[in-house]
């Protein structure tokens, strides 16, 4: 842990002890907490009436720990924000029921009776739809009568749809003006039992004929065809570019047909298609099947504010491309209200704004690591200056620049730090070194690292020497009181480490040890805390600011060595920090 050139530099010849690293290190240890306040996707035979034949239409030692703790207060970098708890619905509980006012109501039958053909196939729930990925979208249609089911109960949610049905389906489902005149298709007499839905579903702009008058009612209806028709009858345009949808949605964007990429750009766009079970896969030629229909048509409905958006929650959210929540917005609570629950639930303060306290807490250590780290998304800057170094008269400074990875809630963060040391003389800027901790963050506001500083160096920075240190932290709130945003707690720290954490008479003998080290910060007003540490060799004292409420701009002045066991003397140091999250 002490190499030679590591020993020489701190024995006989060089007795001064100056440590000008770990202390200006130490004042700037603040980036790491910082950081965190700051912070914490069949067939195309069809074709208009256009007569297109083929297509329907439309330094603490390490300058990384002492400045981000000196900077800022590594416990400001905690995670505030615990997961949520996962909570599973089933599908088919979570969507408000729908109700046509215009349908007829049915009648619960009483256990044990019997039902009629006729009965089962218009239930609104079927046995072989529980459970299934389409049984919110089913059961929804079915309480508004767009769809039914079959004389023996069953749905048979696989089975295909003809042009016939489906007309049947988006005239129950919609009620469009007519944009156009009525046409007589040659395969669809009067006294077809689908005339008079796929009459509408023409004059509404919805469906299509082929060329020579020719419907084809019992033609059974692709997907593409599906939202084709959809995306027509409402009237649906994309707001981007129609390849970039498609290619960024869909794996098979390829095999969709030339006439309906434009519409199914525009379906996407409004969550009209859903893929099951790929939400990527749109298999657009692929023939579209009862559930498929029921989905496509449950969508547009809601697309047309004629029902309600699927929950999150619902099984069938994971199959709507595009899906996003509808946001809601409710009235805010009163204070008296949140006490209340608080006191109730014994809910956590809400973490932005216990961010923000943490944030104007600052340190609760001076040159000594935490356990709190930076994490993915945050960095810091900062430097630090102390008037002399031990055992001379010769003012030094140090500059530093971290950054985080990881996230310690969840496995662990990574904190790396680079240091620039002796900023005043001859070899300034020329010496400093690399260092870096691994942190995990718990439950309880407990946190432990183990780190090395000056794990590579450059130049010939003092000390020359890595450190391997490991250490404990925990915050303790001091009772339930909160005024005006400001809760009192104080932040322990206890580590054990080698390196410039060992005692001098081990140091001046070149002798590898471990020595314990540790810190306590109280936070005594909203933007001050005081700090008081052990170094591993002498006692440091001094206080953390925060001066502006909503700036990440940590202040800690500190007296180094203030009982006289290490050095020649107490001497003032002084760091500064600011955080960056992105």
């Amino acid at each position: 842990m002490t190499p030679a050139t590591g020993r020489s530099r701190v024995s006989a010849s060089n007795k001064k002890l100056r440590y000008r690293v770990h202390i200006l290190l130490s004042s700037m240890f603040l980036g790491s907490t910082i950081l965190y306040a700051a912070a914490s996707l069949a067939t195309t035979g069809a074709s208009s009436t256009n007569g297109n034949a083929s297509v329907p239409a439309k330094g603490s030692g390490s300058m990384g720990d002492a400045l981000l703790k000196t900077m800022l207060g590594a416990e400001a970098l905690r995670s505030n924000n615990p997961p949520a708890p996962s909570t599973a619905t089933p599908a088919n509980s979570s969507l408000p029921a729908i109700s046509n006012p215009a349908a007829p109501r049915r009648s619960l039958q009483q256990p044990g009776a019997v039902r009629t053909p006729s009965q089962l196939a218009q239930a609104s729930t079927f046995p072989d739809v529980q459970g299934s990925w389409a049984q919110t979208f089913i059961e929804a249609l079915a309480q508004r009568d767009v769809i039914v089911g079959f004389p023996d109960g069953s749905f048979r949610p696989d089975e295909p749809v003809t042009r016939a049905q489906f007309a049947a389906m988006i005239r129950k489902a919609f009620q469009r003006p007519a944009t156009r005149q009525a046409v007589d298709f040659v395969d669809v007499p009067a006294n077809y039992w689908g005339y008079t839905a796929i009459q509408e579903a023409y004059r509404t702009g919805f469906l299509e004929g082929y060329p020579n008058r020719v419907f084809q009612p019992n033609q059974n209806i692709p997907r593409v065809q599906v939202l084709v028709s959809l995306v027509s009858g409402l009237n649906l345009n994309p707001t981007a570019d129609t390849a970039s949808i498609l290619n960024s949605l869909f794996q098979d964007a390829g095999s969709i047909p030339d006439y309906a990429r434009t519409s199914i750009a525009a379906a996407a766009q409004n969550q009209l298609v859903v893929n099951y079970p790929d939400v990527a896969l749109l298999n657009p030629n692929q023939l579209a099947t009862r559930a498929d229909v029921a989905a496509f048509i449950y969508q547009a409905l809601v697309n047309a504010g004629q029902a309600p958006q699927i929950p999150p929650t619902d099984v069938a959210a994971r199959y709507v491309v595009g899906y996003e929540p509808v946001a809601t917005t409710p009235p805010p609570l009163t204070a008296e209200q949140v006490a209340a629950l608080r006191q109730q639930y014994r809910l956590p303060a809400p973490p932005i704004v216990e961010q923000l306290r943490r944030l104007i807490g600052g340190n609760s250590s001076i040159t000594t690591p935490t356990a709190f780290g930076a994490d993915r998304g945050q960095a810091f800057i900062g430097g630090g200056f102390q008037e002399r170094t031990r055992n001379t008269n010769r003012a030094d400074g140090v500059i530093a620049a971290g950054i985080g990875l990881g996230d310690a809630r969840k496995t662990v963060g990574v904190e790396g730090v680079i240091s620039i040391y002796d900023l005043f003389g001859d070899d300034s800027f020329e010496d400093g070194g690399i260092s870096f901790k691994i942190h995990r963050q718990f439950a309880n506001d407990i946190a432990v690292a183990v780190g090395v500083e000056n794990i590579e160096t450059f130049g010939n920075p003092d000390p020359g020497y890595s450190t391997v240190y490991g250490v404990v932290s925990k915050v303790f709130p001091l009772g339930s009181r909160t005024t005006a945003g400001f809760s009192p707690s104080v932040t322990a720290s206890v580590g054990l480490g080698g390196g410039r954490f060992r005692s001098v008479p081990d140091i001046e003998a070149g002798r590898d040890s471990v020595n314990p080290f540790g810190s306590i910060g109280v936070r005594v007003a909203q933007p001050i805390s005081v700090i008081a540490e052990w170094s591993g060799q002498d006692l440091n004292v001094g206080a953390s600011i925060a001066p502006f409420q909503n700036i990440p701009l940590i202040i800690t002045p500190a007296l180094a060595d203030v009982t006289g066991n290490a050095g020649d003397g107490a001497r003032f140091i002084l760091g500064v920090g600011y955080g960056i999250t992105f």
